[in-house]
């Protein structure tokens, strides 16, 4: 089944199933606490929410036609930006590092929106980001804090490269496709001209042809007037 989509589209299948996955916990941990913690609040359950149906349409909006040029219209960066937010949102509302999947999630985007050099920075800031999550709120000691954080930079990192050989992989099929269509506007050319050109020849040669059979009738016509006499001679010469 795989084999009928594109990379582009299995990106997309993909990174949203995961952001529909990463809903199961999200939903456990709302409203299914730890023992000894309290469910969390209508406004803060809501909030959260927001955070997940907006890293949702934001990526499904970024991922709508990815192409080799990728989008480079600012909306498209500015809903970058908010789902890197979103994504950072649900970690710390829900006290959680279900965020950081979710950033795994962008990091497939990020190379059909930013350069190479962006977009590795993007990616790590991104992740590093969450380190207060595990070390200040879920209470972890600050070496765990970042091995967790750096952990999850290095899978993003994994993703980032899978999309960005993808990305290159787009650019040389459309490439590709350029120069075939340039290719067949070319040879179209060629059969144009030599056509034209046999067009040419045909002409020329009949040009010869007729050329030759009015110069002999043309003798033969002098030939008669020299040999005739009276009227048949008077009617060579008209």
């Amino acid at each position: 089944m795989l084999g009928y989509l594109s990379h582009t589209r299995v990106l997309r299948l993909a990174g949203l199933f995961t952001w529909g996955l990463v809903s199961l916990p999200l939903l456990y941990t709302q409203y299914a606490p730890a023992e000894g913690e309290l469910p969390p609040s209508l406004g803060e359950a809501t909030w959260l929410l927001a955070a997940y149906l907006s890293f949702g349409v934001c990526y499904f909006w970024l991922t709508r036609g990815l192409s080799a040029g990728g989008h480079t219209s600012w909306y498209d960066r500015l809903a970058l930006l908010v789902l890197t937010l979103s994504g950072l949102a649900v970690s710390y509302l829900s006290v959680t590092g279900l965020g950081s999947i979710l950033l795994m999630v962008a990091a497939g985007v990020i190379p059909w929106l930013l350069s190479r050099r962006v977009g590795i920075v993007w990616l790590v800031l991104s992740q590093l980001a969450v380190l207060p999550v595990y070390n200040l709120i879920m209470g972890l000691p600050l070496f765990e804090a970042l091995l967790q954080s750096l952990l999850y930079a290095g899978f993003s990192m994994f993703i980032f490269v899978t999309s960005l050989v993808a990305r290159q992989q787009t650019q040389a099929r459309e490439e590709q496709r350029r120069l075939n269509a340039e290719l067949r506007a070319t040879r179209l050319l060629l059969a144009e001209s030599a056509r034209v050109n046999e067009r040419t020849r045909i002409s020329r040669e009949l040009h010869d042809l007729l050329g030759h059979h009015l110069t002999a009738l043309s003798l033969n016509l002098e030939v008669a007037g020299h040999i005739t006499e009276g009227q048949a001679q008077e009617h060579v010469r008209q």
